[in-house]
C-alpha cells in the first residue's frame, strides 16, 4: 500500500492511501426475487391428483373403478377428461369429469348454463305435451320416464344438475368450470364436491402463473 502526507497549514497532515485495485472487496450482484408457479400444464395434468381410484371406488360405492384414457384429443389449453369404468355389484356404470381452465373458462360457463337449462327445460316440456295428449310407451314395451329438471346444487361457487346424467360448476378458488357426468344424482353431488374441495390454484391444469 502507499501512502502519501500533505501538510496543512503546517500543524496538521493529512493522508491518504491507495490500495490498489487489487484489494478492492467484490460487488455483491443483486438477485431478483425467485417467483412462484401455479398450475399444471394441461398435457401433464393428472387426474389422480384431484381424486386417486382406491378413494373412488369408495365414494361410489363400486367393487372396483378403473381408469380409461380417452380416445378424444382435447381442445388445446384442456386436459384429457378423466373417465373412469366403474363396477357395481350386479352392473356397470361410466363416469366422466373434465375441466377447462382457459382465461374464458367463465363465459364458457356460462354460456354452457344457460344451454344446460335450456335443454333440460325443452325435453320436459315436450315430455309433458306428448304425455297430455295420451301416447304410448314404444313397441319395446319400455317404460318411457320423464326427462329431469334442472335444479341448483350447492358445489364450488355456482352449480345446477341437468339431464338427470350431468352436473356443471365454477369453482370457488381455482379459476376453472368442471363437469360431472354420472347416472345417479347423488353420487354426481358427492363427486363434484370431491373435486371441488381437491382443485386448487396450484394444481388446477391451466397454464402456469404467478402463485397468490
Amino acid at each position: 500500500m502507499r501512502c502519501v502526507a500533505w501538510p496543512v497549514l503546517g500543524l496538521l497532515a493529512v493522508g491518504a492511501c491507495d490500495s490498489g485495485s487489487g484489494s478492492k472487496n467484490p460487488e455483491k450482484k443483486a438477485t431478483e426475487p425467485e417467483i412462484k408457479l401455479a398450475g399444471v400444464y394441461p398435457e401433464r395434468f393428472d387426474c389422480q391428483t384431484i381424486i386417486k381410484e382406491a378413494d373412488l371406488t369408495g365414494l361410489l360405492g363400486a367393487v372396483s373403478v378403473a381408469y380409461t384414457d380417452s380416445p378424444v384429443t382435447p381442445e388445446r389449453g384442456l386436459p384429457r377428461p378423466c373417465v373412469y369404468r366403474v363396477t357395481m355389484s350386479d352392473h356397470m356404470e361410466g363416469w366422466t369429469y373434465d375441466f377447462d381452465c382457459r382465461d374464458t373458462y367463465k363465459l364458457r360457463a356460462d354460456n354452457l348454463f344457460e344451454q344446460y337449462k335450456r335443454t333440460s327445460t325443452e325435453l320436459v316440456e315436450a315430455f309433458d305435451k306428448e304425455a297430455d295428449a295420451g301416447f304410448k310407451p314404444n313397441d319395446s314395451g319400455v317404460e318411457v320416464k320423464r326427462p329431469t329438471a334442472w335444479n341448483e346444487v350447492q358445489v364450488g361457487a355456482k352449480a345446477i344438475d341437468h339431464h338427470g346424467q350431468g352436473l356443471i360448476f365454477i369453482d370457488d378458488d381455482a379459476p376453472c368450470y368442471v363437469r360431472v357426468i354420472g347416472p345417479d344424482p347423488a353420487r354426481r353431488l358427492e363427486l363434484a364436491k370431491t373435486v371441488a374441495k381437491n382443485l386448487t390454484f396450484q394444481n388446477a391444469p391451466m397454464q402456469p402463473r404467478a402463485a397468490r
